[in-house]
């Protein structure tokens, strides 16, 4: 049922899915299915090699029997319709015991022919009489004792039933004459009954190998299906703008080229979160990041301050020396409060020369003594520029989140502190507590 509900779940992918099992679950199929006919004609052709083997064995055995049991060669005796077979002076016409012990411990019917009449059998009819008296085919009789060579035969009828035969000839002591065959059968309903075991045997094995197989087949499939989703959903996230989604442990752990995927698309979007929300020059967060995590920070209810920073005299770097030197005291300016800041929240460059210094569950009054110290160690800075040392103030102003206010409004709070410090000399920190 899990597996059901899983195949379910990548609809999403179901193409790639497919066609994972259709390159591997058909050619199985079909390899199985080949497999299974060609082991099935083997199998066939092994039984009745295998049949045959074990026939003129046993034709042998009869053959010994008898000249162990009985001493002399074979010869008849003929009144008229009657024909008495002999072995030495032993009469065998009616001497069964030999034969039926072989029948009982063999499973196999044996006859014994003058030439081509049947004068001991063990094959009986549906009465329970023996054949006896009856003849063999002409050209059996031709191929075995006239060549005097045991020939097999899988198409033999004896009554209402086929046989596998194989006949030996009966020769004389020198080797000479060939008086009659043994004929050793089986039928052939238990041959193809072996077959058929063997066949299904073969079938059921192939049956199983196929369904672990397939199964391992799709397990592997589902497993490299769900990574290429998650890796799918975590590329579907980023493209829908979420930049803080996460990569699932499981994909990025991977030492295969779908890990390695799942962790260049992970790189992707840490390239992407750098463009978007870091500022091209300074390296520190931009307006747009700072934004959003007020924002987010107001629907929250995380409690917070903010401070708006502008660095002193600003244009004079500028006009005086360049904008490339502008440029090296806006990076430096935002080296310090990045790393000032680094334990209490975050700096934005909020734009052009202005910061904004977020801190994080800290209150008002604790924001202006930590914006102190960062304007302290604004001052401890040395600017370098060709060979130059400049000194950098800035003026901040600092306020506390107001639950009544909007983030925009907490912001311009700030920024009229920021005027205020401006306008009453620069290089110092002007904070105010909310009026109650």
């Amino acid at each position: 049922m899990k597996k059901l509900e899983h195949i379910k779940e990548i609809r999403g992918a179901r193409s790639l899915y497919g066609s994972f099992l259709s390159v591997t679950l058909i050619p199985l199929i079909i390899y199985g299915i080949v497999m299974t006919v060609y082991s099935s004609i083997q199998l066939v052709a092994d039984v009745q090699t295998e049949a045959e083997s074990n026939l003129r064995n046993v034709s042998y055995a009869v053959a010994q029997a008898y000249d162990d049991k009985y001493e002399g060669d074979y010869n008849v005796i003929i009144y008229g319709d009657q024909v008495d077979l002999y072995k030495g002076v032993s009469p065998l016409n009616e001497a069964y015991e030999l034969l039926d012990n072989i029948h009982d411990e063999t499973g196999l019917d044996i006859s014994l022919f003058f030439y081509d009449t049947r004068l001991l059998t063990t094959i009986r009819d549906q009465e329970g009489n023996r054949y006896v008296g009856t003849g063999a085919n002409p050209a059996i009789v031709a191929e075995v004792i006239g060549n005097k060579e045991g020939h097999f035969y899988n198409n033999i009828q004896v009554g209402r039933e086929q046989y596998y035969v194989y006949y030996l000839p009966l020769m004389s002591q020198k080797g000479d004459t060939c008086l009659g065959m043994i004929g050793v059968s089986e039928t052939s309903d238990s041959v193809s009954g072996m077959a058929r075991k063997g066949i299904i045997r073969n079938i059921i094995i192939m049956l199983i190998a196929t369904l672990i197989a397939g199964y391992i087949m799709v397990h592997f499939t589902s497993g490299i299906i769900r990574v290429i989703k998650h890796i799918m959903n975590f590329t579907s996230e980023i493209a829908e703008g979420d930049l803080s989604t996460e990569l699932d442990p499981a994909v990025a752990g991977r030492s295969d080229e779908l890990g390695e995927m799942g962790r260049l698309v992970n790189k992707l979007r840490g390239s992407l979160r750098r463009l978007i929300e870091r500022d091209a020059l300074t390296g520190i967060f931009n307006r747009r990041y700072a934004v959003n995590k007020l924002v987010d920070f107001k629907q929250t209810g995380i409690r917070y301050s903010v401070s708006i920073g502008d660095i002193d005299f600003f244009k004079k770097f500028n006009d005086t020396f360049g904008h490339e030197c502008g440029d090296v005291v806006l990076k430096e300016v935002a080296r310090v409060l990045r790393e000032t800041m680094q334990p209490y929240g975050f700096a934005a460059r909020w734009g052009g020369e202005e910061f904004l210094l977020v801190y994080d569950n800290i209150d008002g009054k604790k924001a202006g003594e930590l914006t102190t110290q960062v304007l302290q160690n604004i001052r401890d800075t040395d600017v370098e520029y060709e060979g130059q040392i400049h000194k950098v103030t800035m003026s901040f102003g600092v306020t506390e989140c107001d639950k009544d206010r909007t983030m925009d409004e907490d912001v311009n709070a700030a920024d009229i502190l920021l005027y205020e410090a401006k306008e009453s000399g620069r290089n110092q920190v002007v904070y105010k507590p909310i009026e109650a």
